[in-house]
């Protein structure tokens, strides 16, 4: 897991184990540099008119051969440079360019501000695993030890590159690795013996580093700088959720790391002070403050009492998500609109009885619990979920329905997408039963199948294949655009995939093809599946029908930089835009907004008027979607539109 940070002076890359800056001057985010042959964890692409590259650390020339950099003039045309540091980085721009010899390291400088993308790679290490007893109290063992893998006591841990991955749980005899075991947690949190309790306690103990414990009697929570007792639940998970987040928008603003623009202010808080405290401290200074604005938080996850579940605390405290009890009503069955258009669909397929989740503010959100939720993706596979990157990108489009013949259309949507990925986009019509088998048991990181599902699987001209008759699914990731294909895509997942996209019931064919090219869009664009997911949805008038089974977080591939979009209503002659950075694993990031470049707590946006000149500027230096009066566009596209316009005029 690699994070970065950009800031105008410094692009960071932040691995596991280590670290690795990149000077830069006048650096600004967006461009269209070229692309990095290179498998990469995390890119991000900006302009600049110098690199700074490390003193440390050889730097190769990797598209001459992977010769020695020295000094000497790069001519024009297309250049990758490889810094064997170990965080492993990549640059990517073209020529022509100047390498010198600063004495502090090789300097790159280009003749005016260049496209650069950067990108980093880290050697995959396993977890660290704890062993611990099925029950509550092996579960809070497993929490405690989690908190030991921080590389920091002060603010910077909100950063995510300063929360290196958590560890593996597994059950049984106990046994926890010697460099989490031997330390003296400074607070201690202590809930009664249950798995939800637990499990919602996680992520405040984990962040402030504590000791969970497990007792009768009512939550409460010990240090010396901090003494409390909490409400029992259900009142004890959005109090935990608010602690977590009070604490978390503090130090996100009170931190100082390479990448980033420096602490933001911190009005009422006697910050330098703060910034050397215990965490506990900065918690009941957040605490003791009035009441402020926080940023809306990326993730929540929902959980039962089933202790199995604790499998899943590396996903949810290395993405940081607050935990709440899972809850659910019985869905309106005109909620999916699914009896008054019957006389539209496509023939009989299997239906979900789906619940409606109650669920907090948050921006995504996962279920681990029983019942098919609308509007959360269902948790289930490999608590780690990502595979490591390959050198390039399979996809899979499969069309068994002659009916819905968008297999083309899809197909070329992968191809322009993912032109500089170095992809391999491979279209099949009409499989037989053995032939789609190969194409779900294959490596493969995405399989598009447009087709029928009825009861027993997916349609095939020879009959039916259910994901259970496969020996393993090697895809990592499905979309089922067919009707009823949600039990089908959940056996996948418990077959080997780490996601996958699919339908509770019925949809119309044409609002299926929709929906489908859209998704293919955002997916190739680096969102991820559950957020590629809830814009595609918004397309069409049945979207809650289609849900994530899986790791939600997934993504197809890194997006290039911050996975924004614009929001653009017509005001007149000017335009008012706003700005949103937001992940499932956004957690403690910051972004800088395009407008002056501020810098900006993830979970905010960031709104201005622009005249049409700005809003087309703004538009060529960021590719990303954009809702221009509530329909769906992409930013190069509406920037011709308006330009069209405009000649027009």
């Amino acid at each position: 897991m690699v994070e970065w940070a950009a800031a105008e002076d410094c692009v960071c890359g932040f691995g596991d184990d280590d670290s690795v800056e990149i000077g830069v001057s006048d650096w600004q985010l967006g461009g269209d540099p070229s692309s990095l042959p290179a498998a990469t964890d995390a890119v991000v692409v900006g302009t600049t008119t110098r690199l700074g590259l490390p003193a440390d650390a050889a730097v190769f020339v990797a598209s001459a051969g992977d010769r020695l950099l020295e000094p000497d003039a790069l001519p024009a045309g297309r250049h990758h440079l490889r810094v064997a540091a170990p965080v492993e980085s990549h640059l990517a721009f073209d020529g022509p360019a100047t390498v010198v010899d600063a004495g502090d390291g090789f300097g790159v400088e280009f003749p005016e501000p260049t496209a650069v993308a950067v990108g980093f790679r880290e050697a995959r290490t396993p977890r660290p695993t704890v062993t611990v007893p099925k029950t509550p109290a092996g579960l809070a063992t497993a929490v405690t030890a989690a908190g030991g893998t921080h590389r920091t006591t002060g603010p910077a841990r909100s950063h995510p590159g300063f929360r290196p991955r958590t560890p593996r749980v597994t059950f049984g005899k106990q046994s926890i690795p010697a460099e989490l075991r031997d330390r003296s947690p400074a607070a201690t949190v202590t809930v009664p013996p249950s798995t939800r309790a637990v499990l919602i306690a996680a992520p405040l103990t984990y962040y402030l580093g504590g000791e969970l414990r497990v007792a009768e009697g009512v939550p409460h929570i010990e240090s010396p700088e901090l003494s409390r007792t909490f409400e029992p639940l259900p009142a004890f998970a959005d109090t935990v959720a608010e602690w977590l987040r009070r604490l978390c928008t503090l130090d996100s603003r009170l931190r100082s790391v390479p990448g980033e623009s420096g602490a933001m202010s911190v009005d009422g808080y006697d910050a330098e002070t703060l910034r050397s405290a215990p965490a506990t401290a900065r918690l009941r200074a957040a605490l003791e403050a009035s009441s402020p604005t926080l940023p809306q938080w990326p993730l929540s996850t929902y959980v039962d009492e089933t202790v199995e579940n604790g499998r899943y605390l590396p996903y949810v405290l290395d993405r940081l998500s607050l935990v709440h009890p899972a809850e659910s009503s019985a869905l309106d069955p005109k909620a999916l609109l699914k009896r008054s258009l019957d006389e539209f669909y496509r023939g009989e397929s299997p239906n979900v009885e789906a619940v409606d989740p109650t669920l907090s503010e948050s921006r995504f959100h996962a279920w681990l619990a029983d019942g098919t939720p609308v509007d959360a993706y269902t948790l289930l596979g490999a608590e780690s979920g990502r595979r490591p990157p390959t050198e390039g990108l399979t996809v899979d489009v499969v069309c068994n329905d002659a009916d819905m013949a968008s297999e083309q259309a899809v197909a070329s949507v992968y191809r322009r997408r993912l032109t500089d990925h170095d992809v391999s986009v491979r279209v099949h019509e009409g499989l037989q039963r053995r032939e789609l088998a190969a194409v779900f048991e294959g490596r493969t990181d995405l399989v598009h199948f447009i087709g029928h599902v009825e009861t027993d699987g997916l349609v095939c001209p020879d009959g039916t294949l259910a994901a259970t008759d496969l020996d393993e699914c090697g895809a990592a990731a499905f979309f089922l655009n067919a009707c009823g294909s949600y039990y089908e895509g959940y056996d996948l997942v418990r077959q080997g995939a780490i996601v996958g996209a699919t339908t509770l019931t019925a949809v119309l064919d044409e609002q299926a093809v929709r929906l489908g090219t859209t998704f293919a869009e955002l997916l190739a664009a680096g969102y991820s599946f559950d957020r590629a997911l809830s814009m595609a949805r918004r397309e069409i008038i049945v979207g809650r029908d289609y849900v994530v089974v899986g790791d939600g977080t997934h993504r197809l591939r890194q997006p290039t930089g911050q996975p924004a979009t614009l929001d653009i209503q017509t005001d007149g002659e000017a335009f008012t835009v706003r700005y949103d950075v937001t992940a499932p694993d956004s957690a403690g990031r910051r972004y800088a907004e395009p407008f002056d470049g501020e810098e900006r707590l993830a979970g905010t946006s960031a709104t201005t008027t622009l005249e049409r000149g700005g809003l087309r500027e703004l538009l060529s230096r960021h590719s990303v979607p954009v809702r221009y009066d509530g329909d769906l566009v992409w930013a190069t596209e509406l920037a011709e539109r308006l330009g069209a316009t405009r000649q027009h005029d």
